[in-house]
């Protein structure tokens, strides 16, 4: 019947706030988090935080134990939120699971540096580094009397003092290089380089090399020479991991001089499936432990992995890991009631009060006591997705593991997209995600691990096939790589090669010689450079981060005998399958002239188009695929991809929310621009 008034379920099912039950990105709050669920866990970890800023040599670490669903990964991002809430005088990172056990210390310091290098919310580009440095500025300014009152300008706000100096270069040149010099007269065991390169971050051209320095890469003498730094052409893993706990140890003095510290949390741990890897994480811990001053590391896992990790860790290390011992548990009743409403209410603010009171009941008759926040969100969307219709009467209708696995594998890919800075370049990342997509393929390969890449070799069908995958930026590995793949076409005629790495990086500079005349010989000899959109590579590190979860048990199915965890076999599966998979090789879709548009309209254009069409929708929500097509009719010619980063980038305007036909966009209204 026309203009019949849809029901509460209609309604929650073109929009489902609850098809997603995992948390898709600490550093993105998608939904509101509930302070009295695992409030008692919460408070512990703030006083043990605080009490390691009054104590920062004393050997702690906490360990918190959940089952799936229990809110693991929401506890890290509740604990980000306390951080930022401090203005990030407590430093947060986070660090995902080691893949490389030979170099676990550079690891964890690539994982603090694309932490504290992530922007920070509502901060114009003003990251945590910043705010240390700031912490160095201000207290060496405040020393010379003469000097002290122009702090009063910038009102102890980070931001502030550093666009108040990206404009006066000169001037900040000579402040940073007094202040770095007192600094290492000041703490005489922090390591010299450190100092340096901090403060070469801070300068804005400088920056992103700094960045690359301080992970352990750096592309060519010339940028060496821009740092001021020694250019070390070649490093041994040892000597790698040596820097980098110099780094460590260094990072933890400073902390400790202006009574900061660095919250480290480990999640995903059951990805650590080797022997060895569980010892390589041990290391790291160790090394916090026994040697750095302010880092608190923070392990989440499930009782029973602990059992294993016991099984292997030396004793004093599990004695300071779980030194203290929390443990997640599940929901009343009225937290249950929360969840729901507090759902409902980000994406409904004008009609959630009757769409909850119609759920709310629903729910709290299908589940347990005590349920875990993951029960709760997948009861609700069950009973949002049950169909009613005649054909199928008591019936429903469950998605497939192929649907389950595609809507999650499209959303986590845009979520990765629209923050790419919690994605650095990472070429072991980018070799697990190539691994999964042949193993779907049933095509035999080895891995040879060499010094920061690895090469892949694949038989198929009597031929073979050669990847390397690089992300170092030094000239050098460069070079170096292409020679690898040049020797292996020579050796193996009628064979292939190609050259993965991340489009962050580069491929070569102009002014590299011999570089370039490798890389015309790997061309010439028939080899292939991949060097994918953002887009396209944010298609590696969504396989990868796929596989992390599915092993955590995170990706789950609604079956007629009940939910459980999807398996890596039906993962596998679902890559392997042509028809809803497409190869992760394929050519670089030629955006040009797409970009060359988009670039002429304003970004006041932009945000105002996207708001017209948004706020002529119900709700202000739409499928990020439709609003793309909207906006191209409205004379803004921007791609799904470049949509999905532009939100990323406003993500004070615009939230990416999940659901089972795509990304969702809708319009926060935290700034008025529309």
């Amino acid at each position: 019947m026309e203009g019949r008034m849809k029901t509460p379920k209609e309604i929650l099912q073109e929009n489902n706030p609850f098809y997603s039950n995992t948390h898709p990105d600490i550093w993105i709050r998608q939904f509101p988090n509930i302070p009295s669920i695992n409030g008692d866990v919460f408070s512990s970890i703030i006083r043990i935080i605080e009490n390691k800023q009054k104590n920062p040599q004393e050997p702690v670490g906490i360990l918190v134990n959940g089952e799936a669903g229990t809110g693991k990964t929401h506890m890290i991002a509740r604990i980000r939120e306390y951080c930022e809430e401090t203005s990030f005088q407590i430093k947060f990172s986070a660090i995902r699971p080691v893949i490389n056990y030979n170099t676990p210390i550079r690891h964890l310091f690539r994982g603090i540096i694309s932490s504290m290098a992530h922007t920070v919310a509502d901060s114009s580009g003003c990251t945590q580094f910043h705010g240390l440095l700031f912490s160095m500025i201000t207290e060496y300014i405040s020393k010379e009397s003469e000097n002290r009152d122009v702090l009063k300008k910038f009102e102890g706000n980070p931001g502030k003092f550093f666009r108040f100096f990206s404009k006066f270069k000169n001037e900040r040149e000579l402040l940073y290089n007094r202040v770095q010099t007192w600094m290492i007269k000041e703490i005489p065991d922090v390591y010299p380089l450190f100092i340096k390169l901090l403060f070469a971050y801070g300068s804005p051209k400088l920056q992103q090399i700094a960045r690359s320095r301080l992970e352990g890469d750096i592309a060519d003498p010339e940028d060496a020479r821009l740092l001021n730094v020694p250019y070390i052409e070649n490093q041994s893993d040892p000597a790698a991991e040596e820097e980098a706990r110099n780094f460590l140890l260094s990072l933890g003095l400073l902390l400790s001089r202006y009574n900061q510290c660095l919250i480290i949390c480990f999640d995903q741990l059951e990805n650590l499936q080797t022997e060895e890897l569980i010892k390589a994480f041990g290391l790291t811990n160790q090394t916090i432990f026994n040697e750095c001053y302010s880092l608190l590391p923070l392990s989440f896992m499930r009782t029973l992995h602990w059992e294993r990790f016991e099984e292997i860790l030396d004793r004093s290390v599990i004695d300071k890991m779980g030194m203290s011992k929390l443990n997640l548990h599940g929901c009343s009743q009225s937290q249950v009631k929360e969840i729901i409403e507090s759902r409902i209410s980000a994406v409904f603010p004008d009609t959630w009060e009757t769409l909850a009171n119609w759920l709310i009941p629903l729910v709290q008759t299908t589940i347990h006591k005590n349920p875990t926040s993951r029960e709760v969100i997948s009861a609700a969307n069950a009973i949002i997705m049950k169909t009613d219709g005649k054909d199928t009467p008591n019936k429903d209708i469950w998605p497939s593991p192929n649907e389950i696995i595609g809507s999650a594998y499209s959303n986590e890919r845009d979520l990765i997209l629209s923050d790419l800075d919690a994605w650095p370049a990472d070429y072991e990342e980018i070799t697990s995600a190539v691994s999964i997509f042949l193993k779907s393929r049933k095509l035999p390969f080895t891995t040879k691990k060499l010094s920061r890449k690895n090469i892949l070799t694949i038989t198929y069908r009597e031929k073979r096939c050669c990847v390397i995958i690089n992300t170092n930026r030094n000239h050098s590995a460069i070079g170096a790589s292409f020679s690898t793949g040049t020797q292996f076409l020579h050796k193996n005629p009628g064979s292939i090669c190609l050259y993965l790495t991340d489009p962050r990086c580069i491929i070569t500079k102009p002014t590299w010689g011999p570089a370039n005349q490798k890389k015309n010989d790997f061309l010439e000899a028939g080899g292939e450079i991949l060097h994918p959109s953002e887009g396209e590579i944010a298609r590696f590190y969504a396989l990868y981060s796929l596989s992390c979860k599915i092993t955590e048990g995170d990706i789950q199915i609604e079956t007629m005998d009940g939910v459980r965890p999807i398996t890596h076999d039906e993962f596998y599966d679902y890559v392997g399958s042509k028809e809803l998979f497409e190869s992760i090789f394929k050519a670089t879709q030629d955006d040009t002239d797409i970009d060359e548009k988009k670039h002429e309209i304003s970004v006041d254009a932009i945000h105002n188009a996207i708001c017209e069409v948004l706020y002529h929708q119900p709700m202000h929500i739409m499928r990020a695929d439709l609003l793309a097509q909207s906006l191209f009719k409205k004379g803004v010619s921007i791609t799904h991809d470049e949509l999905i980063m532009w939100c990323g980038e406003h993500a004070g305007l615009y939230k990416i929310l999940q659901s089972q036909q795509g990304s969702m966009i809708i319009v926060t209204g935290k700034v008025a621009v529309c």
